[in-house]
């Protein structure tokens, strides 16, 4: 048998050729495709894959893959160094397109930033809580923290597009007790909404607006919580609805912070106010706490931000315009008297357009209506206005009314009127107050107020500070108004309703009063205020001006001291004849002035005001008020005409009587007053002319010698010799007004005493007797430091012997003459023995 390698070789191969196959000892026939059957196909595998088994047990060979730490390069499969990040280069700012390296169904892949990035807002329950954000400038909160500060109102349904009703939105995410936040989109916001928790909203400032489109009654927004807080925030009252509250803060909020918000389009006259803090002064519980900072009001029908009585209520840097009532109001009329605004504060705020600008307190002492004027329970105690501007105001700038107020600071230009003050205990000072206007400083009816180092330009009257009692009018600068300072004795509220103080102890001193011109003057006192002093005032007048218009004092009762005109001190003054008297007219605020010249001596020395008023009646004083009175009338009665009057009444009694027209031609008879009325009793007196007030001192400097009568002399012009005075050359006369007259309390006795420059002096006359006469029990006696008892020159009628007593060395003259009996001599002893008569 040949051998295999003998056998001719096959030129191919298939399944069907047969081989041969020793099977259990006998030689058999197999075919290829018997002898492969089991046997595993070729292997086809990709470039840089191994073949190997990973799975249990034996089977067929699998994939395995390369990892990412091996390499197999041509047919060398070697290991590569480990992923090291600390090893990579330092990258730059990342973006959207840089990939970074993610195991993604167990391959590393690179992925790019922003897929990693959306991937992780899609990924369920990841918690980024405790991630860290950073503010600019700010610094690290997590995220939790950041949320927890508020929530959107989106969150809660609402839309902001002006239009859908997002009430209920608004009202769910208040609820929740976090701050709310808005968009800077339009939100509805009908009313009423009462939030009854604490409330945090959040706006974006002048952007976010709530608005209402509808009301249902009541007010548009009321705070029934324990706080609220609002910021940036426009409350747009949609000036739908009634008479209503805009925003309204109830006495049960005890807490409330306003700032950049806006109040405007609240409804009505009367509660149409932008925002409105009650009263809760008085009420049992926490104090309050209220501060509105950096709002505005606009628009509103009664008063922009209006705070009742609450202690502590700050508002501050806001803006107050176009509103019916007030800009900003604090006061309450509580007519039990508990409840007051109590230690306020209005500061750097602007208001114009408004009825009043800014209004604390309130003057009607009952808190009803009709009111009665008075500062006897003021509404506001211990409030603050500072550094505010007021203007363009159809009313006051600025009016003020209370206990302890500050009103300090304040710039208040072109309103109606510029600052009202009825006030007791308090202080106006440093204001710049700017016309035109009728007053600059109304100050009427206080009592102890000082209004100083205030500038008031441009008014009908600069300070008014009639019917007021202990106020002082010190250290301001009055230039361009008509008149300077009135000071009516009794005030009233412009409609004849008497404010019921009559006006006593004035003080108007160190002021700097510039005359407008020809017009009007510096002080004008009326109808007899009690107790005036006028002194160290600087009076200044230019072309058209006189020193006359200075001082009008329609009083009896004033002090003239250190006034000067155009810094001048002494202004000449000679007389001039009147009535055919030589008269001295001064200035009526001076008391000094200059005489070169008076030939005709002195006769009378009058005010140049008091010289005008002349036959005119001058005031009227009440010296009985009777009772029973609602209304009342004054007749004046005389030899004069044109002099009318007006009464005021208050408790059925006549208080006061205020001039109408001073009239002329009343004489020597004076002029009579009669009150007529429905009450009984009332009574006054008239005042023909002005009298010199009792005290008024003049000090007249002559520089050559002047005569000043005593007989026939009007105002009488009294001293102490019982006669007309002679003064010499440069001498100075000081008078003193005493029972409306003058009385001569120091003048020189130059031309009788002259020094003789030795340490004597000489006696003279100027034109006729040197007389000298003890008075009374006196005697002329000769003495001198060695002799202190000297000896008496006395005269008398008949013999001295036994009736007069003298020292020895004595004299007595007997003015019954005769031979031998007219001389006498005292010889010896003290008593009245010893005369000898010598001829």
């Amino acid at each position: 048998m040949p051998t295999i390698d003998e056998l001719v070789p096959a030129v191919a191969a298939a399944d069907d050729d047969g081989v041969p196959l020793s099977q259990g000892g006998v030689m058999r026939r197999v075919s290829r495709s018997q002898l492969l059957a089991g046997v595993q196909p070729a292997l086809a595998m990709a470039q840089g894959m191994l073949l190997g088994r990973v799975s249990a047990g034996v089977g067929g060979p699998e994939v395995i893959s390369v990892g990412a730490n091996l390499r197999l390069s041509g047919g060398v499969l070697s290991g590569v160094a480990p992923f090291a990040v600390g090893a990579l280069p330092q990258a730059g700012v990342v973006g959207a397109g840089d990939v970074v390296a993610v195991s993604q169904g167990g391959r590393d892949v690179a992925l790019p930033v922003g897929a990693l990035l959306s991937g992780l807002a899609t990924m369920p329950g990841l918690d980024l809580s405790n991630q860290v954000v950073r503010v600019p400038g700010g610094v690290a909160r997590t995220l939790v923290d950041w949320v927890g500060d508020g929530v959107a109102v989106e969150a809660y349904g609402a839309v902001g597009d002006g239009v859908t009703d997002d009430t209920a939105a608004i009202d769910l995410a208040a609820a929740s007790g976090r701050a709310v936040r808005f968009a800077a989109k339009t939100y509805v916001l009908n009313g009423q909404w009462t939030p009854t928790r604490p409330v945090t909203l959040v706006g974006v400032v002048g952007r976010t607006v709530l608005r209402r489109m509808r009301q249902a009654g009541g007010a548009w927004i009321s705070v029934q919580g324990p706080s609220f807080a609002a910021t940036g925030i426009v409350f747009d009252g949609g000036s739908v609805g009634g008479e209503g509250w805009g925003v309204l803060v109830t006495p049960g909020c005890v807490q409330t912070v306003f700032e950049a918000c806006v109040f405007t389009g609240a409804v009505g006259g009367t509660l149409g106010c932008g925002l409105v803090i009650q009263a809760r002064d008085g009420v049992s519980g926490p104090s309050s706490r209220h501060v509105v900072r950096g709002c505005e009001a606009w628009g509103n029908g009664a008063h922009g931000i209006w705070v009742q009585a609450a202690a502590g209520a700050v508002v501050e840097g806001c803006v107050a315009r176009d509103n019916g009532g007030y800009g900003v109001c604090l006061d309450f009329n509580d007519p039990a008297f508990l409840q007051r605004v109590r230690h306020g504060v209005v500061r750097g705020c602007e208001a114009w357009g408004n009825q009043r600008g800014i209004s604390v307190g309130n003057y009607n002492e009952t808190n009803l209506e009709p009111p009665r004027w008075g500062n006897g329970n003021p509404d506001a105690v211990g409030v603050v206005v500072e550094g505010n501007r007021c203007h363009d105001n159809r009313d006051y700038g600025i009016a003020v009314s209370g206990l302890a107020m500050q009103v300090a600071g304040n710039l208040v230009e072109g309103n109606g009127s510029g600052l009202l003050v009825n006030a007791t205990s308090s202080v106006v000072v440093g204001n710049t107050v700017l016309g035109p206007g009728q007053y600059g400083i109304d100050a009427g009816g206080s009592v102890e107020c000082e209004l100083a180092g205030n500038l008031v330009q441009g008014f009908a009257v600069g300070i008014n500070p009639g019917g007021s009692r202990g106020v002082r009018v010190v250290g301001n600068v009055l230039s361009g108004n008509v008149w300077g300072v009135t000071a009516y004795a009794m005030e009233t509220d412009g409609h004849g309703a008497a404010f019921g103080i009559g006006c006593d102890g004035l003080s108007v001193e160190g002021n700097r009063i510039q005359l407008k011109d020809g017009s009007g003057g510096g002080v004008l006192l009326e109808d007899g205020p009690a107790g005036v002093t006028v002194v160290e005032n600087r009076f200044f007048g230019g072309v058209g001006s006189s020193p006359s218009q200075g001082l009008w004092a329609h009083t009896d009762q004033v002090v003239v001291r250190g006034n000067t005109w155009n810094n001048v001190a002494r202004l000449t003054c000679n007389p001039g004849g009147q009535n055919g008297q030589p008269q001295v007219q001064v200035p009526d605020f001076v008391d000094e002035a200059l005489v070169t010249s008076a030939p005709q001596g002195v006769a009378s020395m009058v005010g140049q005001h008091q010289a005008a008023m002349a036959g005119s009646v001058a005031f009227i004083r009440v010296t009985s008020g009777g009772s029973g009175y609602t209304r009342a009338s004054v007749v004046i009665g005389g030899s004069g005409s044109g002099a009318s009057a007006v009464a005021y009444v208050r408790d059925g009694a006549v208080i006061a009587v205020a001039m109408q027209g001073h009239g002329a031609g009343y004489g020597a008879g004076g002029a009579s007053v009669t009150i007529q009325g429905d009450g009984q009793g009332a009574q006054a007196v008239a005042t023909v002319g002005l009298p010199v007030p009792d005290g008024r001192r003049l000090r007249l400097h002559c520089n050559g010698p002047v005569r000043f009568a005593r007989v026939g002399s009007s105002p009488f012009q009294d001293n102490w010799t019982g006669t007309d005075i002679l003064v010499p050359q440069a001498s100075v006369v000081e008078w003193v007004g005493t029972w409306g007259g003058w009385h001569a309390v120091s003048f020189p006795l130059g031309d009788y005493l002259a020094p003789s420059g030795d340490g004597g002096f000489g006696m003279r006359s100027v034109a006729n007797d040197l007389v000298m006469r003890p008075g009374g029990s006196g005697r002329l006696r000769v003495s001198s430091d060695g002799e202190p008892v000297g000896f008496a020159s006395l005269l008398g009628r008949g013999s001295p012997v036994g009736v007069v007593a003298a020292p020895a060395g004595s004299d007595y003259r007997n003015l019954d003459g005769g031979a031998g009996t007219t001389l006498w001599v005292k010889r010896a002893g003290s008593d009245a023995l010893g005369w000898v008569a010598v001829a």
